[in-house]
């Protein structure tokens, strides 16, 4: 039987990754960028950047391949790559991705990739968009939250107007937790804001107090 080495199961692995991709990845070329253009990602940006995801979350060789990558030229020449990979694992309902920022100074040059975070996502029965869940909260909770705002949001809007009816994020903010509403594509139109009440449970949707959110609270 063949054995490979570390380092060529790790190259396999990572090409996997790269090519499941469902994401168009552009050409690298000597073309001039303005500031925030966006900036083509190749084949070997992808796999430099998905080797240094795995050689911090090994647990990535999980994750089917990159949901969506994409790259922007900052000031001085720099450019920022977004990377989020499929999710690799599911914990408490929710299930977990990876997502990394990485720099590069000059066009052409090796990326350099900063801390690999955690991106969650709860599908709910109820609609097809998935529910960002940005804090370390699990599927009770996170149900409960949504329930529990769900009460503002419908009673938010008067005159005809269109009622929000899918939850897009779910946040920590301050003392309490956001939910944001909007449409089904994503975009973001109302924030509530959930308090528990004391000695309250969590996973009870009519233990949380709920009401707008407004920037100066």
């Amino acid at each position: 039987m063949a054995r490979f080495s570390a380092g060529i199961a790790l190259a396999l692995v990572i090409s996997v990754l790269v090519a499941a991709r469902p994401v168009a990845a552009g050409e690298a070329s000597d073309t001039e960028y303005s500031l925030w253009d966006p900036v083509p990602l190749d084949e070997s940006d992808l796999e430099n950047i998905t080797f240094q995801v795995m050689a911090k979350k090994p647990i990535l060789s999980s994750s089917p391949g990159i949901k969506f990558a994409s790259a922007q030229r900052s000031v001085r020449s720099t450019d920022i790559a977004s990377i989020v990979y499929f999710p690799h694992a599911e914990s408490a309902g929710i299930k977990q991705a990876f997502q990394v920022q990485c720099l590069r100074q000059v066009p052409n040059e090796v990326w350099m990739c900063g801390d690999v975070e955690i991106r969650r996502y709860l599908q709910l029965d109820s609609q097809d968009f998935e529910v960002r869940v940005t804090c370390d909260i699990g599927i009770e909770v996170a149900l409960a939250l949504i329930q529990a705002t769900r009460g503002t949001v419908q009673t938010s809007r008067t005159g005809g107007s269109v009622i929000p009816e899918t939850a897009i994020m779910i946040l920590a903010e301050g003392d309490g937790y956001l939910v944001t509403w909007g449409s089904r594509e994503g975009y973001q139109e109302l924030a509530v804001k959930a308090h528990l009440r004391d000695y309250g449970n969590p996973a009870r949707p009519e233990d949380w107090q709920a009401g707008m959110w407004e920037p100066e609270d």
